[in-house]
């Protein structure tokens, strides 16, 4: 088979990890809208909205977008994609911890899942799934 046919198999861990991405981004997108909805329902009954709650809703709206937007980096085969997700994966990771002090063991599921998306990021295959897309970008020469 010639090198400019080679396409690189993205590898299945990869694949189920960016399912999770997307899978977290639509909960951020659910709970923005659910703070949207809260902020309305208040407002439409004369009370006044903490600043908090824009805040929340503004979070998980740009958390939604963020996850999206890496894990779509990250299929088009861009190493640098990891970096956005790892930072988000991080930060997830950091609020799951403190939510779990704070006596949230539900926040066990988000530690686990961005434990999975952040080793799955670093793992062998899919650092050699990157190398032979970048191989391939470059037109399948040696750089």
């Amino acid at each position: 088979m010639p090198d400019s046919a080679f396409r690189p198999r993205m590898p299945g861990r990869l694949r189920a990890a960016l399912a999770f991405v997307f899978v977290q981004a639509l909960f951020n997108g659910f709970f923005g809208v659910l703070m949207q909805v809260e902020v309305s329902d208040r407002q439409d009954h004369g009370q006044d909205v903490d600043g908090v709650l824009y805040f929340a809703e503004f979070v998980s709206y740009f958390f939604a977008v963020a996850l999206v937007a890496s894990a779509v980096i990250i299929l088009l085969g861009y190493d640098w994609g990891r970096w956005p997700l790892l930072v988000l994966e991080g930060l997830a990771a950091l609020n799951g911890v403190i939510t779990l002090v704070s006596g949230g063991f539900t926040a066990l599921v988000g530690l686990l899942l961005a434990a999975l998306v952040i080793s799955t990021l670093f793992h062998d295959t899919v650092r050699s799934w990157f190398d032979a897309k970048a191989y391939q970008r470059r037109g399948g020469s040696a750089a």
